[in-house]
């Protein structure tokens, strides 16, 4: 891939990312199945189409239209596992972001650097190395909400009520990593 395409992209992406937590709300997903929740000053919320918010906090209690759901110890471990991983995600985008931040302000002094020295064939590999770093954040990402799908499954094996809120398929899992090998032009597992 062209390393400055490359560096387009994961900027974009990282940047995004970084956004999204600034102001204390992370959504995680856009298009997807799991555009659906949200975390914001410490409280998780789950929408569903047609169904009332599911709001979970870090203790794993669970309310279900502002109504608490009676759990037992191991629904609140598996509750307090899923609040846990959304929060990895929001962590790993936001350092994410960060890192695309950092490597937009590295890529412009690169280049002008490159340019200033006569030398722009420096300019991709420079570049290119950095972007390396941010495409391994990003399949963080990924690997967390493969982890948010595995909770959902537990979740709602033994908590019924939370069915409506499980939806992560599989091949969303798949889609983020084969996203991830595309950008950095792997193709690799």
């Amino acid at each position: 891939m062209n390393p400055l395409r490359a560096l387009t992209c994961t900027a974009a992406i990282a940047l995004v990312a970084l956004l999204a937590g600034c102001d204390g709300e992370t959504i995680i997903g856009s298009d997807s199945g799991f555009h659906h929740l949200s975390l914001r000053n410490g409280v998780l919320t789950a929408h569903a189409m047609g169904q009332p918010d599911a709001v979970i906090d870090a203790a794993g209690d669970l309310r279900i239209d502002d109504k608490p759901v009676a759990v037992t110890p191991a629904q609140r471990d598996l509750l307090k596992k899923y609040y846990g991983d959304v929060v990895a995600i929001r962590q790993a985008g936001i350092e994410t972001g960060k890192a695309g931040a950092a490597m937009a302000g590295h890529a412009i002094g690169a280049v002008a650097s490159g340019l200033a020295h006569g030398d722009p064939d420096s300019i991709g590999p420079n570049i290119e190395a950095q972007s390396k770093d941010i495409e391994a954040k990003a399949m963080v990402i990924c690997t967390n909400v493969a982890a948010l799908r595995t909770d959902e499954n537990a979740i709602t094996a033994v908590l019924p009520a939370f069915k409506p809120y499980a939806n992560i398929d599989a091949h969303e899992v798949d889609d983020c990593r084969a996203h991830n090998r595309a950008r950095s032009g792997d193709g690799s597992n």
